[in-house]
């Protein structure tokens, strides 16, 4: 019996997540910021400045943690540049140097980005970006060359960190054939096929597979794939790719209930029932926007048994928020989301900076919520009422206060009122539709097997 115990406890693998870092080498700017920077963060709603400090800060908690698994699903980079994925594969074999094993996947920022830019007092100039083959050289350590099979169209990788576990690294990033930056998400079915026969092998071995993909691969919140459909993988609806639920069938199908995900900037736990079990989506938010989230993972591979710890650079509750310069840019900067949201909750041509006086202050806490995944810290009643006020006093200026021209909004069943109120109290209440989130205050148990 105490073979047995000291068996399952050696099957306890402690992880960290981290997406999303959007890490700007310094080089590209100048210090103090010349026109041409300062132009470029007014169009952006990370703190890109700060992005390499955030970065260094999560570099400096993984070395003190020393986790056995840090996995990062995309976007290392700001745009792809070459200086940019030198210093972030740097830090990297700092912490494998250290006993941790780390694996990445590219996001749709990492490759072949005609957004590459640095910039230097009034101008604004490429620089080097990196091919997807470059991609796979430079973090060739951190998952590539231990994979124990790749598939041939996307790089997708799978490797066996450790006795009884498998991961799967899948590129959902669409090739820049036009040369132009691609956001939405894809899988061929060749990929697909793919990963069938490389789950199917792994589990002939008794592991416990689990996957990373930059794009989600379900809903987080409602009106998600109206406000923001470039979140969600396959959403484009390509002639001749699988559609959204054919991927999470053959995730399931495949041995696979657990997917790792970036992209949208959230800090957010969710599933679907499949017909082979169910299947949840792990989306971390962005180091590089606030509160600059991360997660703490404990997998036991033997039960399945899984811990999830929501946590941020910042603290985990508004109260602990430190008033610091640098948390002040980040709030601002989320702010910015507004521009995102109210046109389509409008859907029509709207005076931002009107929409702006009116919704951002409101909104922000509900999107600051959204990026801690904590929104039962955030008092999700007295937000969903703010928000609500905001709104219907906005809509109303936007009709000039006709009474009955409101009032016809406010009923209309897709109209902008219930946009608003359906996306709100999505986030606040965790929940997708008419199914309650499984999003929890700080950690969630979750039972893969």
């Amino acid at each position: 019996m105490v073979l047995c115990a000291l068996s399952v406890k050696a099957q306890q693998v402690q992880m960290m997540v981290m997406s999303d870092p959007h890490v700007m080498e310094r080089s590209l700017f100048d210090v103090p910021y010349g026109e041409a920077f300062l132009s470029s963060l007014q169009r952006d709603l990370k703190v890109n400045e700060s992005s390499q400090q955030l970065f260094d800060q999560f570099v400096s908690k993984v070395l003190a943690e020393k986790p056995q698994l840090l996995l990062i699903p995309g976007d290392l980079t700001k745009d792809g540049e070459r200086v940019s994925h030198d210093y972030v594969a740097g830090r990297l074999k700092e912490i494998e140097a250290q006993g941790t094993k780390v694996y990445v996947i590219p996001g749709n920022h990492d490759m072949e980005n005609p957004l590459a830019y640095g910039y230097h007092g009034t101008k604004s100039e490429r620089v080097p970006t990196v091919s997807e083959q470059e991609f796979r050289e430079i973090y060739k350590d951190f998952g590539y060359a231990e994979a124990i099979s790749m598939d041939s169209v996307t790089g997708s990788y799978i490797c066996y960190p450790m006795q009884g576990l498998a991961i799967v690294g899948l590129n959902t990033n669409i090739p820049n054939k036009n040369k132009s930056r691609y956001v939405h998400g894809r899988l061929w079915q060749s990929t697909l096929n793919w990963l069938e026969r490389a789950a199917g092998s792994a589990r002939a071995e008794g592991r416990l597979v689990i996957a990373m993909t930059h794009h989600q691969i379900m809903q987080h919140h409602n009106q998600e794939d109206y406000f923001a459909p470039t979140a969600m993988t396959n959403m484009e609806k390509l002639k001749g790719l699988p559609s959204l639920r054919d991927v999470q069938q053959t995730l399931t199908r495949s041995g696979i209930h657990l997917v790792l995900t970036g992209h949208y900037h959230i800090q957010s736990v969710t599933d679907v029932e499949t017909l082979h079990g169910k299947l949840t989506d792990v989306s971390t938010g962005s180091l590089a926007g606030f509160p600059s989230p991360f997660r703490r993972l404990s997998l036991n591979v033997g039960t399945g048994r899984l811990r999830i710890t929501s946590a941020t650079m910042f603290g985990n509750k508004p109260t602990q928020w430190p008033q610091t310069d640098l948390a002040k840019r980040e709030q601002d900067r989320l702010r910015y989301m507004v521009q995102l949201y109210v046109p389509r909750i409008q859907g029509v041509k709207i005076d931002m900076n009107e929409a702006y006086q009116y919704l951002a202050t409101s909104y922000n806490k509900a999107l600051c919520a959204l990026s801690a995944g904590d929104e039962t810290g955030h008092k999700p009643k007295d937000i969903y009422t703010e928000c609500m006020t905001a709104t219907d006093k906005y809509i109303s200026h936007m009709v000039m206060y006709n009474a009955i021209k409101l009032n016809t909004l406010r009923q209309q069943k897709d109209g902008p009122y219930k946009r608003a109120s359906d996306f709100i109290s999505s986030i606040m209440y965790n929940y997708v539709g008419t199914r309650k989130h499984v999003n929890a205050d700080n950690t969630l148990t979750l039972q893969l097997k």
